[in-house]
Formats: C-alpha cells, sequence, structure tokens
C-alpha cells in the first residue's frame, strides 16, 4: 500500500510511525523494567527491537549485491550508536541528575565488557576477510550473549542510593505511579511498537536512500552517514527518552539497548556478512572495508571502556563521545573520498 506514495509524503509519514514506535517501545520498557533486569529488557528485547531497521537494511544491500552500501551502513550506524546515541545518554541521563553522574548497574557493566571482547569477532573478519571461521565465531558469540544475558539474576533495588541520587520529590513520584502499571501493558507497548518499527523502517529508509541518491551522493558516504539517520532512529529516539528523566533503571534501560544493539553488530552481523561473502564470492575491498570497520572498532571500544571502566558516568564522557563522532566522520568522508576517486 505504501509503494505507490510519492516518497516527499512516504518519508515524513513514515518517520513519525517511527518516533510513535519508539515511544511505545519506551513505555514498554520502562514498565518492564521495573520488574525485570535491565540488561534483559533492554539488551535483548529493545536492542533487537530497535535494531530491526539496520538488519533489514543490511541483509537487503547484501540479497542485492551490495557490500560496500552494508559494510557502510553497518560501520556507520555502529559508530552513530556508540557515538551520538550514547553521548546524548549519558550527557542528557547525567544532567537530569542532583548527583550530575550515572551509576550502571553491574549486569549492563558486564555488557561493556562482553562489547570488548565481541570485537575479537570484528577485528578477525578485518585481518582474514570472508571466512567461514569468522561467521560461525560471530553467530556462537552473540548466542553466547543471548544465554548470559538471560542466566543474569535482577539486581536488589538501593533504596539508599535512590534517596541521595534523584532529584527531591519528582522521580519518587513518577515511580510509584509507574508501579501501578500491569505487565501486560509493558508487553502491548513494545508488541505494538514492535510491529511498528517492521512496517515503517523499510519505507523510510529507501525515501531517504532514493531522495539522496537523486542528489548524485557518494555511494559509500551515503551508507555511513544518511543510513545510520533512517535504521537507527527508533533506538537513538528511544534512548534519549529514556534518559532524560535522570531515572536509574530507565538509563540503566538505555544504555544496555545501546550496548546490546552494539553486541549484535559486531557479532551476529558481522558473521553474516562474512557468511554473504563467502557464498556470493564478493571481493575484500580495500581499504574501503578495513578503514570502515577500524572505525568501527574504535568507536566500539571506546563505549566499552566508558561504561566498563569508569566507576561513575558523567556527561563529559558523553561530550567525549560527540567529539569522537566528528574526528570518525571527518575521516570517513576524507579516505572515502579518496577511495572512490581512485575507483573512477
Amino acid at each position: 500500500m505504501l509503494d505507490s506514495v510519492p516518497n516527499i509524503i512516504l518519508g515524513p509519514i513514515s518517520f513519525i510511525g517511527l518516533v510513535f514506535a519508539s515511544w511505545c517501545v519506551g513505555e514498554g520498557g520502562e514498565i518492564l523494567g521495573k520488574k525485570y533486569d535491565a540488561s534483559v529488557i533492554g539488551g535483548l528485547i529493545i536492542a533487537w527491537l530497535n535494531t530491526a531497521p539496520e538488519a533489514i537494511f543490511f541483509i537487503t544491500a547484501l540479497v542485492s549485491s551490495n557490500p560496500r552500501f552494508a559494510v557502510g551502513a553497518v560501520s556507520g550506524s555502529t559508530i552513530v550508536v556508540c557515538t551520538v546515541a550514547l553521548g546524548a545518554c549519558l550527557w542528557i541521563g547525567a544532567s537530569a541528575r542532583s548527583s550530575k553522574n550515572i551509576l550502571l548497574q553491574p549486569q549492563v557493566k558486564r555488557q561493556c565488557l562482553i562489547l570488548a571482547a565481541s570485537l575479537v569477532v570484528t577485528v578477525s573478519l578485518i585481518l582474514f576477510g570472508f571466512n567461514m571461521i569468522v561467521g560461525v565465531a560471530g553467530v556462537v558469540f552473540y548466542a553466547g550473549f543471548i544465554v548470559d544475558s538471560l542466566s543474569q539474576k535482577a539486581p536488589e533495588p538501593d533504596v539508599k542510593g535512590h534517596e541521595h541520587d534523584v532529584e527531591s520529590g519528582v522521580e519518587g513520584e513518577e515511580d510509584e505511579h509507574d508501579e501501578e502499571a500491569p505487565v501486560s501493558k509493558g508487553v502491548v507497548f513494545l508488541v505494538a511498537g514492535g510491529v511498528l518499527i517492521c512496517a515503517f523502517s523499510k519505507p523510510f529508509i529507501e525515501s531517504v536512500v532514493e531522495a539522496a541518491s537523486s542528489m548524485d551522493v557518494n555511494p559509500i558516504l551515503l551508507a555511513f552517514f544518511l543510513a545510520p539517520v533512517a535504521s537507527e532512529m527508533p533506538e537513538i529516539l528511544e534512548s534519549v527518552s529514556l534518559a532524560r528523566k535522570g531515572n536509574t533503571q530507565n538509563i540503566n534501560i538505555a544504555m544496555s539497548n545501546l550496548i546490546g544493539g552494539t553486541i549484535t553488530k559486531t557479532t551476529l552481523l558481522c558473521g553474516i556478512f562474512s557468511f554473504f561473502g563467502i557464498n556470493k564470492e564478493f571481493q575484500w575491498e580495500s581499504p574501503a572495508f578495513t578503514i570502515s570497520l577500524v572505525l568501527l572498532v574504535i568507536c566500539a571500544s571506546s563505549a566499552s571502556i566508558i561504561g566498563y571502566a569508569f566507576t561513575r558516568q558523567t556527561k563529559y564522557h558523553g561530550l567525549f563521545l560527540f567529539a569522537l563522532f566528528i574526528a570518525v566522520g571527518l575521516t570517513q568522508y576524507l579516505t572515502n573520498a579518496s577511495v572512490e576517486d581512485k575507483l573512477q
């Protein structure tokens, strides 16, 4: 039905649909996050729902035999999540709290450590190219991540820290009201958000890509800069929505959402990329593929270090990630521009 709608109309409609979908996922995650471990709700359920647009975009590009577009999209989306989205989460979340810092739950810090370990798959892909062992390793690592997340126990509520950390009289009133929401309501919100993401993500991505292509944009830069705007919009909006109130549990869900989604890309999607490379006999294009994935590793490792190595996170960690995105974006633009010139 949406195929007959002009892109000038389809784009805004799809965007509004994704905004509403992210709100639904945020409401569902907030309700269920008060009853279950943040690493499960954020790292698995919400992360999977919000990674769906990127996975659709990524696999569509590979099926259509466009590996350059696929690797640019997955590296660009990972970099945007690890810098812009995570930076916004830290900046907004810390600024909304009276203590001006964030304390991550042990389960979420563990996810940051797992993210660092998962980069072995991405680095192996850089070093060895399309390889069956790398593909299997990516799938197995992600399966292990799911099992590990499900086996984690929910943390005990920190009553003492709660009174000290939050704005007086604000969060407590919200928590008391939100606790009345049943689990079924959270599930309905998550299901509705997931359905809307699947319905609107592909037409939104296609409208953005077609509009940019009509302006003769470099295909590598198009994938790196514009694809993440489309595919990661729900994830960014969802994390900002969760972090803006300064609620400890919500911030942890937002962080877990971002880290869990990144682990999906550094393991499962990299494994799928390797499988497609073998099956379709793609050529490993160096330095284009190598540069994109190296920049991915730099940003993902920075995010994992900030989450795991520091006892508390502040808005200045967010500021660092914003600066990192600017540096990485300039590097990608300059290197890919020169690569494109050589190819022509």
